[in-house]
């Protein structure tokens, strides 16, 4: 193998290579490399292979070479693939580029006797990913202003609605009492109160959309919360005749959490699901927890699905504004206070249409486990 690396017929089979290729031995020394390797590290080949001051400078070219020669050496004394190592560079001349960089050993007569060092310029993908995270963060500024600016809109108009819809609505109520059981004012006069309460019912809930918030965090059997949340439904529609299948599965973590805010938002997200569904559907609540390196605990996640008719695609955008309703008669501030009120427990929700049908409601927050004991 020794003798055919150093053939000529290795260097061309080097050259055909899209990727850059760099060829180390045992002693951290080069002695082969291809075009395309020196090109993305913009040195002479020969330069590459001969002078140590060229190579001291492509590691000082990166953002961090202690991660690089770590990785060299690591390949050289373990037998087992080293992860791909990201790094940025900075050619002699040119702008930044992102490398990947794999490395394999060379193996002859089962002893090591080098590794190959595999560039890829990952620049571009970089790139992309990049401008796409700056997309999607103008997107969430843009969004966050509109919805803001609609809240402080509305706060300042139901401010002004206050005293005389309760005006309104208390003389009314004054003269419905005075009339007669026949009076034919009296139809008249019940459609005053009631406007002026739907009036007082829309300044309450601005009043609470643009509320402070200050979460109370403490350790919370979530399953119990979700539980109890779900009976206090079925108990309020046992009235109406209502037959639903609430069915609830997962996780029984206990995270650290204002339970009397995450309440409010499961009362609403579990009231809209369940005046989604048909009657004598199946409701499905599931507790899961999350894990990932960028969220160490883990978050938890909520789902709750339903089998209704789904979002339209021309009301997705809106669900969260202010006053945005498609009920016959509502406020519109539910799903825009949930949002607000999981915000300030640095948490999410988020609502998709489910295959075949049905809407699934995601809440999600961290989820570090502080159960008692």
């Amino acid at each position: 193998m020794l003798v055919f690396a150093h053939s000529g017929y290795f260097h061309d089979l080097l050259d055909n290579f899209a990727l850059g290729v760099i060829i180390i031995n045992t002693r951290g020394r080069i002695y082969a490399t291809n075009a395309a390797a020196a090109s993305l590290l913009g040195h002479p080949r020969e330069a590459l292979l001969s002078d140590p001051d060229t190579v001291r400078d492509i590691f000082r070219r990166t953002d961090d070479p202690r991660a690089l020669r770590r990785h060299i050496w690591s390949a050289m004394r373990h037998a087992a693939p080293q992860p791909p190592l990201r790094l940025r560079f900075q050619p002699p001349c040119g702008r930044i580029r992102h490398f990947s960089l794999t490395s394999s050993h060379l193996v002859e007569n089962e002893k090591v006797f080098g590794i190959m060092l595999q560039i890829t310029d990952v620049t571009e993908i970089i790139t992309l990913h990049e401008r796409e995270r700056h997309i999607l963060k103008e997107k969430y500024r843009a969004e966050h202003e509109r919805v803001e600016g609609l809240a402080k809109l509305s706060s300042a108009v139901a401010h002004q609605l206050r005293n005389p819809a309760a005006s309104i609505g208390g003389l009314a109520g004054l003269m419905l009492r005075k009339c007669a059981p026949d009076d034919p004012r009296r139809p008249h006069l019940q459609a005053v109160v009631d406007q002026s309460r739907r009036l007082e019912a829309i300044v309450a809930a601005v009043a609470d959309l643009t509320a402070p918030i200050a979460p109370r965090p403490e350790p919370v059997p979530l399953r119990e919360l979700v539980r109890e949340r779900i009976a206090r439904l079925q108990a309020a529609r046992a009235e109406t005749g209502r037959r639903l299948i609430w069915v609830l599965e997962g996780d029984d973590p206990w995270p650290r959490l204002d339970a009397a805010l995450l309440g409010r938002v499961l009362d609403e997200v579990l009231e809209n699901a369940e005046e989604a569904s048909p009657d004598g559907g199946r409701m499905r609540v599931d507790i899961s927890r999350e894990s990932g390196e960028a969220q160490p605990p883990g978050r938890i996640r909520i789902a709750v699905k339903d089998r209704g008719r789904g979002i339209p695609p021309e009301i997705a955008p809106y669900l969260f504004d202010p006053f945005f309703t498609t009920k016959a008669v509502g406020v519109g501030m539910g799903l825009c206070l949930a949002k607000r009120l999981l915000e300030a427990m640095d948490g999410e929700i988020r609502l998709k249409n489910r295959p075949g049908g049905g809407t699934t409601a995601v809440i999600r927050f961290p989820g570090e486990d502080v159960r008692p004991g």
